[in-house]
């Protein structure tokens, strides 16, 4: 068998609905269409899903989501204090059991992976420059994970780590590089790895080099590009900046990666709207996709 347990469809790319936060999950998921893409990662909070559906809503919302023609192939989980490694245990068990709900949620909806933030950007951390942080976010992260892999069992559905750029700490896990050792420890089923491109970037690290740092255990994508000229250029859209594409794209392929192309493209390089922007990556993508 191979390492890879699901078909992948013959067009495996996805744009994310945060490129759409100038309007609801229902429009965005419209704009996603119409620029053609086959598939979708749903954003896990406002201005989309910050409170998932329940009952009969959560079917319905899958039904309005494949009536497009859309699979809802990831969700993104809550961001910002919603991490693995939050290094106060009440604030942990809070998260934990909303991440938890989210995990449920992406799996009655169709979505194969979810994307979780390990780590918490220093601004949510009381103490941030307590010296003792480093190893409570890693000791949080490895309980939360031993907390939440039966969930992710029992709905199967993956957690996949995304990398974080997270300057002026050191926090652990903030690269493929780091992440690896840690996912190696739990079930490939349960838990992978998401490169985000353009977090990489801004570390002025290679993306190829991380992607063929996380290997086989990796399962999800945010591929945009960066802007080097401009502070905070990343989610623009390809080859609107200065990532190498060819270089990405082969060390995907050296990996043998067969997860779904996601594309996070919010920022404009030339004030195109997001309806534009999708249009552009879908444009790109037709022609690069592996």
């Amino acid at each position: 068998t191979t390492r890879h347990d699901q078909m992948s469809p013959m067009d495996n790319t996805s744009y994310a609905t945060v490129g759409f936060s100038d309007r609801d999950v229902e429009a965005a998921l419209d704009a996603i269409a119409a620029a053609g893409f086959p598939q979708t990662e749903i954003l896990g909070q406002e201005p989309h899903i910050e409170n998932p559906p329940t009952g009969q809503e959560r079917s319905d919302f899958r039904v309005r989501i494949e009536s497009r023609g859309l699979r809802a192939r990831t969700v993104h989980a809550p961001a910002t204090v919603n991490v693995l490694g939050a290094p106060d245990d009440n604030w942990r068990r809070e998260k934990v059991a909303v991440l938890g709900n989210y995990i449920q949620f992406a799996a009655d909806i169709g979505a194969t992976d979810i994307v979780i933030h390990p780590i918490p950007n220093p601004i949510f951390v009381p103490d941030a420059d307590d010296p003792t942080i480093p190893k409570r976010i890693r000791e949080a992260v490895e309980r939360s994970l031993d907390d939440l892999v039966p969930v992710a069992q029992t709905a199967g559905v993956r957690m996949n780590l995304e990398n974080l750029a997270y300057h002026n700490c050191d926090y652990p896990f903030r690269t493929m590089e780091a992440l690896r050792p840690l996912v190696d420890n739990y079930p490939e089923k349960q838990v992978g790895l998401v490169v985000d491109t353009g977090h990489v970037g801004l570390f002025n690290m290679d993306p190829a080099d991380e992607i063929r740092a996380a290997g086989s255990r990796l399962w999800g994508t945010h591929l945009h590009d960066v802007d080097f000229d401009v502070r905070n250029g990343d989610h623009r859209p390809p080859m609107h900046g200065g990532l190498d594409w060819d270089s990405i794209r082969g060390a995907l392929s050296e990996v043998s990666y067969t997860g779904p192309l996601t594309f996070e493209v919010v920022v404009p390089k030339h004030s195109e709207s997001p309806d534009e922007m999708a249009r552009i990556t879908r444009e790109f993508a037709e022609s690069w996709a592996p």
